[in-house]
């Protein structure tokens, strides 16, 4: 019992006097201790009497409790939360209620464990005792224990005897307040549901501390002055310095590259980690490599996660039968996104719901932190987590509707692609009937804006097109293999770039489009031709051609001549190369298509000038950058004006080029492409070089053959194939 508890006892057990007029008041105070039954008084009329059966019932509670779990044996780093825990408490000046940290994390990352590490480690500074309460030990998953339970708990750890135990919940916080005015306790309150049920429980005494975990982000305790203390999985050495205590160091030293890659699997989750270790502990004849293959396959993975009662599975699906309806449909609709993280739109395109309702749903998702999110308002499954959703949803959600999410989704980032190309290359053409009109007001500021855009997502839309692949939605796929050209074009991204292609030839195959198969294999070619595989990009190009010809497209078999125009001049035959371009540019003239022409006459003028044929090369490269200045983007001619300033410099005008090539470097600021730039300045240094200019050679021109490495791609005066850069 208390003070307050003992107060109240003695009101019921004697006679309370009449306070004469004037009289003082007696009081204890200062570091006076009481126990049992005790009257101070200053004046007393009549007897005192005080009449009990039970002695034991009367004496103050003695016991102290000491209810922590010992902290598992391999505990492993979380030094930075440590820190912020000691913070919480040390920090605190004058606070009339106890220090509260909440812990909070995914199911599996180690919550408890950080928890009774630093209550252990303090535990000297809570002489009155240590409480444990699992608060969501309940019937089922989400539903928190009764306050009034935990409570009643409390109170017999504390020595409040059963028969004195209030049924009604708010007369047991009552004098659990009561008894823990004044002490010093640490409290552990474990696997907390709600904020209003952590608050039910917290003591009176700002000497007290309490520790909550909980996967709910539990905002509302910030009410209490709760600090937040996240905790997210390890990675790295911490991931493997807790499997190298759990095996062993002589294994763990003997297999370090499948220790790393067994961690990378487990995705730095500690209890996956933990029960991986402990399958290999138990076996110690297999190897770590055996269970990196089990790992390995994504559909055993999680199964594979399991020791006894130890399941990451089960660890997942506690989390998940705590969502309500709508949100665990959305938590198995967004594991369906291949990719490694969702904006936003597409989660919405996902779950096919308006914009703000997909926000209240997401942010659900994070606050049962089963979806994490950081500053770059993008969200993100923890690996393990992502396949658990998945798995889910195969078992609950039809083949259709799972099909359908990668349906939508496609649609989704093809309009986005769509949008965003139409910025960089607003006067392309294309096949596929995506993205917005033309006369629509571009959606990006500038080209870069736009190719950032692209390249953030990149991972996602490639991700896309493979499940796109994979679930046969051919003209989708070959739809925005088509308008991530612009990107793979200005940025490269050369494993990308050939990988969407060959899935848009397989895609067109399959669907039987010769001239959208035309294109795929034309924009595969080029990229080959990039990477100086010129006999590749030569039967690209002949394959291009002959898909146009099958389709009767005429200008996807100008576009084939270009390209098997490029690779001849690679691969050094020069009078082919120049026959295929003449033939691209009659092609596109004789049609009146202007910027086409234009690109076409500046491949014809590079094969000419490889061919060291400089008069003729000239005027082609002018009369296709007069073209090109003609059209509202600059970009085309900036190129063309680049190969004519080399040009010019290797037919002895080096006076003529300087300024040329210097203004066409300056136009590409935007562009977007560091590789454009780099071609500018390597011309405008050899210009540069050639005027004997010693000192405008170590200026622009010397660091761009510095700093570009391989962007020249032959000596000054050889002939040469520079890269194909539009």
């Amino acid at each position: 019992m208390g003070r307050a508890g003992l107060e109240t006892w003695l009101q019921r057990h004697r006679p309370q006097p009449r306070r004469r007029p004037g009289a003082t008041h007696n009081s204890v105070g200062g570091s006076a201790q009481l126990h049992g039954p005790t009257v101070q008084a200053g004046a007393i009329h009549g007897g005192v009497h005080f009449h009990h059966t039970d002695q034991a019932a009367s004496r103050p509670p003695h016991s102290v409790p000491n209810q922590l779990r010992p902290v598992p044996a391999h505990f492993t780093d979380r030094h930075e939360e440590l820190t912020a825990l000691h913070g919480i408490t040390g920090s605190r000046q004058e606070s009339s209620a106890p220090a509260l940290a909440v812990i909070c994390g995914p199911g599996g990352v180690g919550k408890t464990t950080l928890a009774l590490r630093w209550l252990h480690d303090v535990a000297d500074q809570y002489p009155d005792g240590q409480l444990y309460a699992d608060l969501a030990s309940g019937d089922s998953a989400g539903e928190p224990v009764p306050a009034g339970a935990v409570l009643r708990r409390f109170l017999r750890a504390m020595g409040i005897p059963g028969e004195r135990l209030p049924a009604e919940t708010d007369e047991a916080a009552g004098l659990f307040r009561s008894t823990t005015a004044g002490r010093r306790i640490a409290i552990l309150m474990d696997n907390a549901v709600s904020a209003a049920q952590v608050r039910a429980l917290l003591p009176s005494s700002p000497l007290s501390t309490v520790v909550v975990t909980s996967r709910w982000r539990l905002g509302g305790l910030t009410m209490d002055g709760a600090r937040f203390v996240p905790l997210t999985p390890m990675h790295g050495r911490a991931g493997g310095e807790l499997l190298r205590r759990t095996i062993g160091e002589r294994r763990f030293a003997a297999e370090t590259v499948a220790a790393a890659r067994l961690v990378r699997l487990c995705a730095g989750l500690p209890i996956a980690l933990s029960i991986a270790g402990a399958r290999l502990v138990v076996r110690p004849e297999w190897p770590i490599a055996r269970v990196v293959r089990e790992l390995s396959d994504e559909q055993r993975r999680l199964r594979a996660l399991s020791v006894e009662e130890a399941t990451v599975v089960g660890v997942f699906d506690y989390s998940y039968e705590g969502l309500a309806p709508d949100t665990a449909r959305a938590y198995r609709l967004l594991g369906l996104h291949p990719g490694p993280d969702i904006s936003l739109e597409a989660a919405a395109a996902a779950v096919r719901l308006p914009a703000d309702d997909t926000a209240t749903l997401l942010e659900r998702l994070v606050d049962a932190s089963v979806l994490e999110t950081g500053d770059d308002d993008r969200y993100r499954f923890h690996d393990l987590i992502r396949l658990h959703a998945r798995q889910r949803a195969e078992a609950e959600d039809s083949d259709s509707d799972r099909a359908d999410v990668i349906r939508r989704l496609l649609e989704h980032y093809l309009s986005f692609t769509a949008t965003a190309d139409r910025t960089v290359t607003p006067l392309d053409w294309h096949l596929g009937p995506a993205g917005p009109a033309p006369d629509r007001p571009p959606a990006y500021a500038t080209r870069r804006e736009a190719l950032d855009a692209l390249e953030r997502e990149l991972p996602n839309l490639m991700a896309v097109l493979r499940a796109g692949h994979e679930r046969g939605y051919d003209p989708l796929v070959w739809q925005l293999a088509e308008v991530m050209w612009s990107l793979f074009l200005l940025r490269k991204h050369f494993d990308d770039w050939t990988e969407a292609y060959r899935l848009g030839i397989a895609a067109t195959t399959r669907c039987a489009d010769p001239a959208a198969r035309s294109r795929m294999h034309h924009h595969l070619g080029f990229a080959l031709h990039n990477l100086s595989r010129a006999e590749e990009a030569l039967q690209q190009g002949v394959a291009a051609r002959a898909a146009a010809r099958e389709a009767g497209h005429e200008q996807a078999q100008a576009e084939a001549l270009g390209l098997m125009g490029m690779a001849h001049r690679s691969l050094g035959h020069l009078d082919e190369a120049i026959e295929a371009q003449r033939a691209s540019v009659a092609l596109h003239h004789g049609s009146g298509r202007v910027r086409p022409e234009a690109l076409a006459r500046r491949r014809l003028g590079q094969a000419l000038c490889a061919a060291e044929r400089f008069e003729e090369a000239i005027v082609e490269l002018t009369q296709g950058r007069d073209l090109a200045a003609s059209l509202p983007d600059n970009l085309v001619k900036a190129m063309t004006t680049v190969w004519l300033a080399d040009a010019l410099t290797r037919d002895g005008r080096p006076g003529e080029a300087v300024g040329m090539a210097q203004d066409a470097w300056s136009a590409l600021t935007e562009s977007g492409s560091s590789q454009y730039r780099a071609q500018a300045l390597m011309v405008w240094g050899e210009a540069e070089e050639e005027l004997g200019d010693l000192e405008g050679a170590r200026g622009p021109g010397g660091r761009s053959r510095a700093g570009a490495g391989g962007a020249r791609a032959g000596p000054p005066r050889a002939p040469r194939a520079p890269p194909s850069l539009r």
